[in-house]
């Protein structure tokens, strides 16, 4: 059975004299402070972190898949009214921008639903979510770059649409 032993060294002692000397013992294996922190993070909390990254990186791409797909289905029930727009002389970057408005409205309702639900549930967690100002900017700009991303096929579709199916 293994024994976890502290020791205190005094002020101006040589850690790494000591070190050596415990080291050098069969049924001993001496670390500082910093080399049990590191242990522990290298270990279980590196593996948990890692999984927690995957988890994070699937749902991203989950999300701008449907919210990619959302778009597209909006776009192409405003396909009538799209080229009637065009029909009237609006540009194509007229329409790009309102796509990308609808696709940034979405991306900032959807996070600010996030954050307030976010609010009420983290303290209920069992374990302690500790969500810092940094991580929510870092997330805003992710939702915003999602939100970019998601309506190039709304876009696509919109900027092929001819002005004369307003007619038809």
């Amino acid at each position: 059975m293994d024994s976890p032993v502290v020791l205190k060294i005094k002020q101006g002692a040589d850690v790494n004299k000591i070190m050596s000397t415990l080291n050098g013992w069969n049924d001993i294996t001496a670390y500082t402070s910093n080399d049990e922190k590191e242990l522990l993070l290298k270990g279980s909390v590196e593996k948990v972190k890692r999984q927690i990254g995957l988890f994070r990186i699937l749902l991203t791409i989950i999300s701008a898949i449907i919210m990619a797909l959302i778009l597209y289905t909006l776009t192409l029930d405003k396909i009538h009214s799209i080229a009637l727009l065009k029909l009237i002389g609006a540009s194509n970057w007229i329409i790009l921008k309102l796509i990308l408005q609808e696709a940034f409205i979405l991306g900032i309702s959807g996070y600010c639903i996030a954050y307030l639900l976010g609010t009420k549930i983290f303290p209920k967690f069992p374990r302690r979510v500790i969500l810092s100002d940094n991580d929510l900017i870092n997330l805003a700009v992710i939702v915003c770059f999602i939100s970019v991303i998601s309506s190039f096929l709304g876009i696509w579709k919109a900027l092929k649409v001819e002005p004369n199916e307003a007619l038809n």
